[in-house]
């Protein structure tokens, strides 16, 4: 009997036999391709499932069983033996034949004496497919040869092709980049046809993810190329095209592909010459687009009103995480409302506002969205107009802020006693979750090292600053606090005023003599009995400004130009003070006019 196989080896008419002796099923099985010649196919036993095809055949070899009984050779004359007459002569006529194994027939009798009586009572049971033994299973496989990767070379072709067509000289540092996740090309000077040279080459690539052209000179056409390959690459998604002078039409272009663009997380698009008409483009990125993770739009040109049009955007965005609007113009109606949108922005955790107009009336508003925003982690207000006033409002949202992290502020107007002040608000808040505090280039003095050694033994806290100065010159006593660079004279006047002493008073009980003049060394001793807060060095600084006419005394007629000119300065500082008091009333609702009318706009 037979059954046909497709396998490697093509199509062939098989027969898989046993001789009945064999008790060893251990020993090679046979394949008998009807050709007269066998195949090993393993140690193990194999087994020929039959199909409906061989079912036929046997009947029709039944049909001749009397000839083999009369012992007519099977297979002779003239007429073709099918494949399975000759599989059965090759049995009859080679006995020696290595045996096989055969499960498609039962052996009704356990008579050996002739093989023609055998297979005359060989009778199918059923039909089967091929199933079970792999004959290729004891076969050594080939070695497998690596498929050679066609598409870098490819990559690179259509970037060659590219360059042709523009009739440009390709870039062989580019060349070499066709292939890797990120294509770095900075400060090469490609320009505008280079850059749309890439953008063909690049519209079908499916490995770089991240295009950096920083400073390549693509200016607004390259930015336009750029823009309308990124609508068919959906593989890149970190892009950077700064320092390209891209203008108002690159802005255009960038902004029209971000409002469809779907899968771009970071752009830098900082040093493009944009102006405050071109905030419009960036508000419709940020109220359009809801997969932008990053965007940094520093080295711009956007000042008061290009900050007002931003904000807008900013508080109705909650998906973008970090924005950079370091290095512009924003300044008066522009950073109050940056600040002020702040109070209703959900997304941001870093924020970048260096190196612009913040000044005091921007950090009141900033104290109010502190408080009340808890998703920013890390601010930067360094290098802008915070004073001290600024900053202690500043410090009153740090303080009552439960979500700001990192905190830079340096390059603002930082003294030694400033700094310890911001320390002192951060110890003394216990929802104050500030980690990092950046202060810049500023000076501290040893008592600040002081007090952060303390607080760092009760949380974590890291601070950068500056040089620490060493007061060589202080004194261990009351006075040990005043800043030298304090006017002195100031000092001593505002210590008479708070005591209630009238310069009368004071000359009366440091002249013993009564000529109404006193010598430096007994203003000294005079000073230093009462505990007036002045430094031996600051003493020294007061007396050479109180003694005018340069004899080495201090006669009542110095005093009274020295307190008339305290009581015009006093009188300026209560007016300015009035003055911040008005200005402060004011602003504490201007956060909610900016919302109100961002809202009416939006």
């Amino acid at each position: 009997m037979g059954n046909k196989l497709t396998g490697d080896r093509g199509a062939t008419w098989v027969s898989v036999h046993r001789d009945s002796t064999m008790q060893d099923s251990s020993k090679s099985a046979f394949i008998s391709t009807g050709k007269g010649e066998n195949v090993l196919i393993g140690s193990k036993a194999a087994t020929l499932y039959l199909s409906s095809s061989s079912l036929k055949l046997h009947d029709k070899r039944c049909s001749s069983r009397e000839s083999v009984v009369a012992g007519s050779p099977i297979g002779t004359g003239s007429k073709p033996q099918s494949p399975a007459q000759s599989e059965l002569n090759a049995d009859v006529k080679k006995p020696g034949t290595a045996p096989g194994r055969s499960t498609a027939y039962s052996r009704r009798s356990q008579d050996d004496e002739s093989v023609s009586t055998e297979f005359s009572k060989l009778q199918p049971i059923r039909e089967f497919t091929f199933t079970g033994y792999d004959i290729m299973a004891d076969v050594e496989p080939e070695p497998k040869v690596e498929e050679v990767d066609v598409k870098p070379k490819g990559r690179l072709q259509a970037y060659l092709d590219s360059c042709n067509l523009l009739g440009i000289t390709p870039v062989t540092y580019l060349s070499k980049q066709m292939s890797n996740k990120g294509l770095v090309m900075r400060s090469h000077s490609i320009g505008p046809l280079g850059a749309r040279a890439l953008a063909i080459a690049l519209l079908n690539n499916d490995v770089i993810t991240s295009l950096d052209l920083e400073d390549d000179g693509i200016e607004a056409d390259g930015a336009k190329a750029i823009a309308e390959m990124l609508e068919v690459n959906s593989n890149i998604v970190d892009v950077n095209i700064s320092e390209n002078c891209i203008g108002t039409n690159g802005a255009r272009a960038i902004s029209k592909l971000m409002k469809t663009n779907q899968f771009i997380q970071s752009l830098d698009i900082s040093g493009s010459n944009l102006v405050d008409s071109d905030a419009y483009l960036i508000a419709d990125i940020l109220q359009n687009n809801t997969t932008l993770r990053e965007l940094i739009l520093s080295h711009n040109g956007f000042c008061e009103q290009g900050g007002y049009i931003l904000a807008q955007a900013i508080a109705n965005n909650d998906t973008v995480r970090i924005l950079d609007l370091s290095w512009n113009h924003l300044r008066g109606k522009g950073s109050l409302a940056i600040t002020a949108s702040l109070q209703k922005n959900i997304g941001l955790r870093k924020l970048d506002l260096a190196w612009n107009g913040f000044a005091k009336n921007d950090a009141i508003v900033l104290c109010k969205s502190l408080k009340e925003n808890t998703t920013l982690k890390e601010l930067d207000i360094s290098h802008n107009r915070l004073d001290k006033e600024g900053i202690g409002y500043l410090m009153q949202g740090v303080k009552d802020s439960d979500g700001l992290e990192i905190l830079r502020m340096g390059g603002n107007s930082i003294t030694p006693e400033l700094a310890i002040i911001i320390l002192s608000c951060i110890a003394q808040s216990d929802s104050c979750r500030i980690s990092l505090l950046d202060l810049g280039s500023s000076e501290v003095d040893e008592d600040f090292l002081s007090q952060l050694d303390d607080l760092q033994s009760t949380r974590s806290l890291n601070v950068v600053h500056g040089q620490v100065i060493k007061r060589e010159n202080a004194r261990g006593r009351k006075g040990d606090g005043i800043d030298g660079n304090l006017d002195a004279v100031y000092e001593l006047y505002k210590y008479m005023h708070e005591h209630n002493y009238r310069v009368i008073d004071l000359m009366k009980w440091l002249d013993k003599d009564g000529d109404m003049s006193v010598s430096r060394e007994e203003f000294k001793r005079g000073m230093m009995v009462a505990e007036v807060p002045l430094t031996e060095h600051q003493l020294d600084e007061m007396l050479d400004k109180l003694d005018m006419d340069g004899d080495g005394e201090v006669d009542f007629s110095e005093l009274l130009i020295g307190e008339r000119d305290f009581r015009r300065r006093m009188r300026r500082k209560q007016e300015r003070e009035k003055a911040a008091r008005k200005e402060k009333k004011k602003l504490q609702g201007i956060d909610k006019i900016i919302l109100t009318s961002m809202s009416e706009k939006t």
